[in-house]
C-alpha cells in the first residue's frame, strides 16, 4: 500500500488492517463484557448479604416475641401460684366457721340447761340432756361425721381397738361385746377408732378335734 492511497480519500484498508481492527473490536467487546459480568457478580453477594441480615432481624424479632411470651407466662404462672395460696391458707383458717356456728347452738342449750332451777324434776334434766345430744349428733351427721356400729359385730381392726379381751364358748371368731369408747368416721375415712371389750373363742372352738371314724 501507497503512502498516497493511505492519506487520500480513496484509500482502502487492506485485509491486515481489516483483521487488526476485527480484533481490537473483539477485544473491547470482551472487556466490556467481562465488566459488566464482574459488575453482576458484584452485586449478587451484596444482594445475598442483605437477605441475611433481613433473615436475621426477622429471627431476632420472632426470638424476642417469643421471649415475651414466656416471660409474661411466668409471670403469671408465679402470680396464680400466690393466689392458690393465698385462697388456700384462708381456706384453712376459716373452714371450720360454719361448723362452729351451729355447734354454738348446742353451746348455748348446755347453758340453758345449766341455769335450770334445781327444783325442776330429775326427768326434765334428762330429757333436755337428751334433745342436746340429739341436737349434737345431727350436727355431726350434717358434717358426715358417724358413728362406728360396733357392739356385737365382728372385731374388725381397721375400725376397732380392743383394750382387753376374753374367751367365750360359742363362737368362731373375735366379737365386739363391750365399748368403752365410741369411734367415728369422717366421709367414710377412719377419725377415731372404737375401743372395745372382745370375745374371743376358747380354745376348743378354735382348735376343734377332728372327728374320728368308726
Amino acid at each position: 500500500m501507497t503512502e498516497e492511497n493511505k492519506d487520500g480519500i480513496g484509500y482502502v484498508p487492506d485485509d491486515g488492517d481489516l483483521g487488526k481492527e476485527a480484533d481490537q473490536a473483539d477485544e473491547k467487546h470482551t472487556d466490556a463484557d467481562s465488566g459488566s459480568k464482574k459488575k453482576i457478580i458484584a452485586k449478587k453477594p451484596h444482594h445475598k448479604l442483605h437477605d441475611i441480615e433481613e433473615t436475621l432481624q426477622k429471627v431476632a424479632g420472632e426470638r424476642d416475641v417469643f421471649k415475651d411470651k414466656y416471660l409474661r407466662g411466668l409471670a403469671e404462672i408465679d402470680n396464680f401460684r400466690k393466689r392458690v395460696k393465698k385462697e388456700k391458707e384462708e381456706f384453712q383458717k376459716y373452714v371450720l366457721s360454719e361448723f362452729l356456728v351451729d355447734l354454738l347452738q348446742i353451746y348455748d342449750n348446755l347453758e340453758r340447761a345449766l341455769k335450770v332451777s334445781l327444783i325442776e324434776s330429775e326427768k326434765g334434766i334428762v330429757a333436755g340432756v337428751e334433745i342436746i345430744r340429739k341436737q349434737l349428733l345431727d350436727l355431726m351427721k350434717k358434717y358426715h361425721v358417724v358413728e362406728i356400729e360396733a357392739l356385737g359385730k365382728p372385731f374388725d381392726p381397721a375400725f376397732h381397738e380392743a383394750l382387753s379381751k376374753e374367751e367365750r364358748p360359742g363362737i368362731t371368731q373375735p366379737v365386739v361385746v363391750e365399748i368403752y369408747q365410741k369411734g367415728f368416721t369422717y366421709n367414710d375415712k377412719l377419725l377415731r377408732p372404737v375401743l372395745t371389750k372382745v370375745a374371743v373363742p376358747g380354745v376348743k372352738e378354735s382348735n376343734p378335734e377332728p372327728e374320728k371314724n368308726p
